[in-house]
Parts: structure tokens; C-alpha cells; sequence
């Protein structure tokens, strides 16, 4: 399934310029179809890829053609520009709303005067998901749809049992989020701030921990064998794919994953967009484990993986 879906991404670039994707939910575009838009950012992270997904089956499932538009990076603002551009080009009844991540340039640079503008003159409206937009922006105080990164640090706090417990969290907001609330549960935990990559920072501290908690999954490939050696407790946030695999086959090492919800913030963001809604919501995590693979929550996770 994710062969396939990395397939039908890469397909989709050829709908026009190579800058972003923009194809509807079932693959047959008509621009006087009515439909919902998905201004989203960085098309080659599998975060992205899940809010896709979820995006455009939200949309068929409700009659609506999927409007997807993403960029190749998260500073990219100018590809989110140019997808506006692409929106206005609809006949004026078409566009139902436009659900918007905001991407940042260097000096902050964005695409919200645009989205905002867009939306005003079509009378539609703004979602705005997952990542927030600044104090000063037309957009703010727009409805928002994403997780409460504390909350999600608490969460997972509660399901590890030892208190002396490294943390390993990548140095962005969400994590420092995480990380910060889970030290409030965990008073004895010791925050290791890291860069993508925790290969050497992990090897340093290796034997002063039993447990290790990655606040950003990814800072974990490079270790995961080592751990797993020296019998560690491991536990994560949003990192899937060959984990999944540990659970499936019931590791005792890796004990789980704590989710942002994706499947379901892209659903309740289609939804926000039908009702006009004109407040947001936060969407809580989960914690995936070898126990409850058959939760309704994990099976998108799965399918999406083909596990």
C-alpha cells in the first residue's frame, strides 16, 4: 500500500506544474465540480502523506472532489502562492472552503494574505491545520484543528513506568512541547535536545537509562539495533512503519507509539469545512502497543503501512 501511494504521488505531479499536486479524490478532475481544497507542505513526509490520504477519502465519502495541493518543503511558501493561484482559477461556486497548513519562509514569509483573500472573495471558509499561524496574521483567530502537543506529552508520560527516563526530543515546537509536559508528569526524566539525528547523543548516555522516550521518532533508526541489544524500554511519537512491524510481532523492548491522530484531524477538518465551523479543535492522541492493534484507531495506520 505505501509502494502504491508513493506511486499515485508521484503520478500526480504530472497534473500540471511539478511545484505541487493537484488532483481530485477520484482521480477525474473537473474545476466545475464542487469540492473542498488542501493547501498542505512537505508531499515526501509520511505525516503529510496520511493527512493526504485521509483528505481525499474524507472528500469522496461526502460527494466532494479533493482539491490537494502540497509543497516539496516547509519553507516553500511560494508553492502554497501559487496553489491559490490555481484555486482561482474555479468557477466562483465551485471552492466549498480551503483547509490551510502554513509553510514559513526564511524571513516568515507565507501564503496567508493569499488564502485569506481568496476565501473572503468567494465568501468560503479557512480551516487551518496543524500548524498554527502567527499573532499577526490575517488568518489568526481562524478555527484551528490539530493535537495539543501537551496533552500528548502527559499522555505518554503516564504509560512509561520508570522515573529516571531520558528523553530524546528534536529541538522544533512540537517537541519541546512534548518534551516540557512530560518532564511535569516525570520530574526525574533528563531532556536531551537533539538535531534529526540522535545516533551519537543516544550512544553517549546509552547505560545511564533504562528507559528512552524519542519525542520525534525519527531521531530513533540509527539506534534502534543498539537498544534493542542492550534490552532498553523504548517508547516514541509518531513513528510507524518497521515499528509497527516490533508490535505486530510483539516486541518486548519497543513498547509503543503514542499517534497523533491524522486520519481523524483530516476528517474533522473536511467536516469543519461543510459546517462552516467557526471554532476549531483539538484532536487527542493514542497510544498504539502490541495489544491493540485491532483498534479502530490503529487500522488506518495499518492500511495505510499494509500491515
Amino acid at each position: 500500500m505505501k509502494r502504491m501511494i508513493q506511486w499515485m504521488l508521484a503520478a500526480t505531479l504530472i497534473c500540471g506544474a511539478c511545484i505541487f499536486t493537484s488532483c481530485s479524490s477520484d482521480d477525474d478532475n473537473d474545476e466545475n465540480a464542487t469540492g473542498i481544497a488542501l493547501i498542505a507542505k512537505n508531499r515526501n513526509v509520511d505525516y503529510w502523506r496520511q493527512i493526504e490520504y485521509a483528505f481525499r477519502d474524507a472528500c469522496k465519502k461526502k460527494g466532494f472532489v479533493a482539491y490537494y495541493y502540497s509543497t516539496s518543503a516547509g519553507s516553500n511558501y511560494q508553492e502554497q502562492v501559487a496553489a491559490v493561484e490555481e484555486l482561482k482559477k474555479l468557477n466562483d461556486n465551485t471552492l466549498k472552503g480551503i483547509i490551510y497548513t502554513p509553510c514559513y519562509g526564511p524571513n516568515g514569509e507565507n501564503a496567508d494574505a493569499e488564502v485569506y483573500a481568496l476565501a473572503k472573495q468567494r465568501n468560503i471558509p479557512v480551516i487551518i491545520l496543524d500548524s498554527e499561524t502567527k499573532a499577526t496574521s490575517p488568518l489568526a483567530g481562524y478555527p484551528y484543528i490539530g493535537t495539543d502537543n501537551a496533552a500528548a506529552g502527559r499522555a505518554l508520560a503516564d504509560k512509561v513506568t520508570a522515573d529516571n527516563v531520558a528523553v530524546i526530543a528534536m529541538v522544533n515546537s512540537p517537541g519541546v512541547e512534548r518534551a516540557e509536559a512530560f518532564k511535569k508528569v516525570k520530574p526525574n526524566s533528563v531532556i536531551y535536545p537533539v538535531a534529526d539525528d540522535a545516533t551519537s547523543e543516544v550512544q553517549a548516555i546509552i547505560d545511564q537509562y533504562d528507559d528512552f522516550v524519542f519525542v520525534n521518532g525519527s531521531n530513533l533508526v540509527g539506534v534502534l539495533g543498539k537498544l534493542r541489544t542492550k534490552n532498553k524500554n523504548v517508547y516514541t511519537f509518531d513513528v510507524y512503519d518497521e515499528f509497527l512491524d516490533e508490535l505486530i510481532a510483539g516486541s518486548t523492548f519497543f513498547k509503543g507509539i503514542m499517534a497523533q491522530n491524522t486520519f481523524s484531524m483530516a476528517n474533522k477538518a473536511v467536516e469543519a469545512v461543510v459546517a462552516d465551523a467557526k471554532q476549531g479543535e483539538m484532536v487527542p492522541t493514542f497510544y498504539i502497543t502490541k495489544d491493540n492493534l485491532n483498534d479502530a484507531n490503529v487500522q488506518p495506520f495499518l492500511n495505510f503501512y499494509n500491515r
